[in-house]
This record gives C-alpha cells, structure tokens and sequence, in this order.
C-alpha cells in the first residue's frame, strides 16, 4: 500500500528510507489523536453524560477509523489510512480511561475491582482471536485484510443497539441532581434487591465532597489530602511506565533475535506463551476484589521488577559474553513474567484510584493529567530504545531497575487499600490520615505564625466538605472571634 501510494499518488519512489518514515508516521499521528482526545472529549464526559462518550462517541470513532481502513484496503491510499490512525487515537485515550470510568461508577462498590479488570480479560480474548485470524494463512494478506475493518464496523453498530437500552452512570446522574433518573439507573446495574436509598445518600455524599462542579489541577494540587491523592497516582504512573512491556511488545523480534532465537521461533514462543496465558488473565478478575490493591500491586510490582533485573543481566551476558541456551532461557522467562503481570490486574488499579481517590469534580482534570504524563514519558523510552540498543544494550535497563524500586517502595509505603469501601468513606479516611501527620494549628505558640497556618490551613482544606474540614473552619471562627 505504502509503494503505491508513493509511486502513483505522488510520483515519488519508494525507498527503504521513505518507507520506513511512512510505517513511524502511521503510528506517530495516534498521539495527535489522543491529544484531541484528551482536551476536547475528555470534558465532555462532565457535560453530556459518560455514556454519551463512553459509547456513542467512542462507536462514532470506531466507525470512522473503520471507514478509512476500508476506504485505503479497496484504493491503497496510505494518506487514507494515516487519518485513520489518527482518529484512531483519540479512540485509544477514550477506551482507557472514560470507557473504564462509565463502568466502573455504574458498579457496586464491592465489585468495582472485578468489573475493570474483566475489560483486560475481554479485550486479550479479543486479541487472541484477532491474531489468529490474522495469521498470514489466514486472512492476513494483502487481498483479505479490508475485511477487519468491515467486521469491526458491523459489530459495532451491533454492539451500539445493544447498548441502547443501558441507562447513564448513577454518579453522573446524581452530579446532575436527576436522583430519580439515578434511582431507575441503580436497580439496574445494582440489581433490584439493594439498599438503594443507602446507595444513593453515598452518592450524594461522593457529589457533595466539593462545593464545585469542575475542580482545576492547580485547586487539586494546593489541597493536602487531594495532592497526596495525586502524588500516590503519578508514583503508580511512573512505576507502570518504567515496565519493559512497552518494550518488549513494540521490539519483540530484535530482542528474540538478540537472545539467540529466530524469526519463526519467536512467533512460535509468542503463540505458545499467549495460550498458557489466557486462563491466568481470569484470575485477575478476583485479586483486586479477593486479596485487595495493596497485595495485587505487592505481586504485581515483584513480577515486574523480576522481569527488569532478568532481562538487564540478559542483556548484559549477551553484550560481554555473547547469546546462548541460558540467554534464552532467561528471556522466556522474562516473557513469561510479561505476560502474567497485567493478569493481575494491576493495571487497572491506576483507573479505579481516579475514580476512588478523587471526587467527580476532580477526575477529569486527574484523568488529563494521568494521560499527557503517560504519553510524556512513555514516548522517550520507546523512541530512544533502538539507539542506546546499538551502543551499549544493557544501560537502557539499569533505570528501570532503579526507578521500580524507589516508587515501589513508596507505593508500599502510602498506597491505601480501597476495596469494598464507598469514594467518600475513602477520601474521608485518606483526609483524617493527612491531617493526622500535619502538625496542629493549636500547637502553634506565635501568633503571628500561628494566624499565618491557620489562614494556610484552611485555603488547602476548604476544597473538601469532610468532617476535620468542618472541625477546621469552625475553629478557624473561633480563634478569629478571640483574636
């Protein structure tokens, strides 16, 4: 498709060069749709509602990715194809965080762990599937392949009819003081049989934990309990970006290559590992729920970190010594750990602290900034692999090993567990932890200081309504009236 886009659409002819610049640009454009996503789509999620996002808009994309898939399979227009993938990309931003955020605030709060980590589970069934059917004997070729994108457009208007009869998220519907409509939602997602006035006073209490509709990052950050909220969730950012996943998925040839495998053996061990994989990706469905987040990113992050020193200590006999049995044997088992740890669930954990560590008038400015972060930092880590990769292979490792360990201990150190417990009573307890740590304005013998730390104090907590905030304000009368 690329050499004839070049030779016929603009007379130019194809050369490795020219070529290769066409496959980086395909996958360059998606960040220009995420971008478009994340400033312009995100916020629609507050205004119009998550379903409207989370669903039509999303099967919109869909479809019109679909459409230019097919339009560039039928005339071989790369340029086609490109708009695509950069439609593309404001898709993949929705898909990661308003699609889990739609479901995960019509769940229960006892189920909110199983509910985002069946997604990961739906979606590597998917994938199995998709690369199944893609296989070269298949319907991966030339001629064939139009009829992804032909499928992926009928299901999903199958899917859009399907969904019709799904009513909008109970917390937005509250947000939006609808509380009958939220009633009618809850009996649904929440079934018939529960406690839904008991249901719906959580709620009202998650919406009320803010005065404002639409909290600023700024507003976020100046607040104590809110900002440590952030600084646990950007650690979790950090310590999931500097995984070799990313790696290891993008260049997974070369590093087979590397370790003494060939072409066909890679795809064979690729293959072989997704199979014994698939049942693990269910019992991911359970940890979140079962064990907790805490014991979930424990597991998890050793995994991970296993995986990071294996294949540092790879790459570094294959640099002095040269690649061999013990090579490859380290480098599946580095495999093997890529392909267990996002079956616990782990991943999924990043979502749900947006959705339990924040309340709805903070997410979308949280959401924002989870997103640009990501993309900030995972795009140099994948860009600057093939270099460092053909100067000296094993330092491109070392800070992974280093950086996991600082923010896993860390995360071990200050990540709540949140499992079964409702957003407010978890803020609520987050809030009383950090102000248990801050030291007391009472305790304050200067006055002059101690009005200074008062004034201080009060600014960072009023953002909230929970009980010390109200302790505070009140005290924060009483010392101006004796003042």
């Amino acid at each position: 498709m690329n050499n004839h886009t070049l030779t016929t659409h603009f007379g130019i002819e194809p050369t490795a060069t020219r070529l290769a610049f066409m496959n980086s640009a395909m996958t360059s454009v998606e960040e220009v749709g995420g971008i478009f996503a994340i400033l312009c789509l995100f916020p629609l999620a507050d205004t119009k509602g998550r379903k409207f996002v989370a669903v039509y808009v999303r099967i919109a994309i869909t479809l019109l990715v679909g459409s230019c898939q097919f339009l560039a399979a039928v005339f071989q227009a790369s340029e086609v194809f490109l708009l695509g993938q950069m439609i593309l990309g404001s898709h993949y931003s929705i898909r990661h965080f308003t699609s889990i955020m739609y479901i995960l605030e019509c769940t229960p709060d006892n189920c909110r762990g199983f509910a985002g980590t069946f997604l990961v589970f739906a979606y590597v069934l998917a994938k199995l599937f998709m690369f199944t059917a893609a296989s070269p004997s298949l319907l991966g070729t030339t001629s064939s392949w139009f009829i992804f994108p032909l499928v992926t457009m009928i299901s999903s208007v199958a899917v859009l009819f399907f969904l019709l009869r799904f009513p909008e998220s109970p917390k937005w519907l509250v947000q939006q003081n609808r509380i009958q409509e939220a009633k009618n939602s809850i009996k649904i997602y929440h079934g018939r049989n529960c406690e839904i006035e008991q249901v719906v006073t959580s709620m009202i209490k998650e919406k009320n934990l803010t005065d404002e509709e639409k909290l600023t990052l700024r507003q976020i950050w100046e607040n104590e309990t809110l900002r440590q909220a952030f600084k646990i969730l950007m650690a979790l950012l950090i310590f999931n970006v500097f995984d070799t996943t990313m790696v290891l998925s993008v260049y997974t040839i070369l590093l087979h290559k590397e370790a003494g495998f060939t072409v066909q053996m890679t795809m064979n061990i690729t293959l072989i590992l997704t199979f014994i994989t698939v049942p693990t990706k269910f019992f991911g469905t359970f940890m979140l729920d079962g064990l907790g987040r805490r014991p979930t990113l424990l597991i998890a992050g050793v995994m991970e970190y296993m995986k990071s020193s294996l294949l540092l200590t790879t790459q570094t006999i294959i640099y002095f010594v040269g690649s061999s049995l013990l090579t490859q044997i380290l480098y599946v088992i580095s495999e093997f750990l890529n392909a267990i740890v996002p079956a616990t669930g782990v991943h999924t954990i990043r979502i749900l602290f947006v959705t339990e560590l924040f309340p709805p008038s903070a997410r979308t400015a949280v959401a924002q900034a989870l997103m640009f972060g990501g993309m900030i930092l995972s795009t140099p880590i994948t860009t600057l692999f093939p270099i460092i990769d053909s100067i000296f292979p094993p330092i491109y490792y070392f800070p992974f090993v280093i950086v996991q360990l600082i923010f896993g201990v860390y995360l071990y150190r200050h990540l709540p567990e949140t499992r079964g417990k409702s957003v407010y009573e978890i803020i609520e307890s987050m809030d009383n932890e950090v102000g248990s740590r801050a030291p007391t304005i009472s305790t304050e013998k200067t006055p002059l200081l101690r009005d200074r730390a008062t004034t201080h104090a009060i600014r960072r907590a009023s953002i909230l309504n929970t009980p010390r905030t109200r302790a505070l304000t009140i005290h924060q009368s009483l010392l101006s009236m004796k003042l």
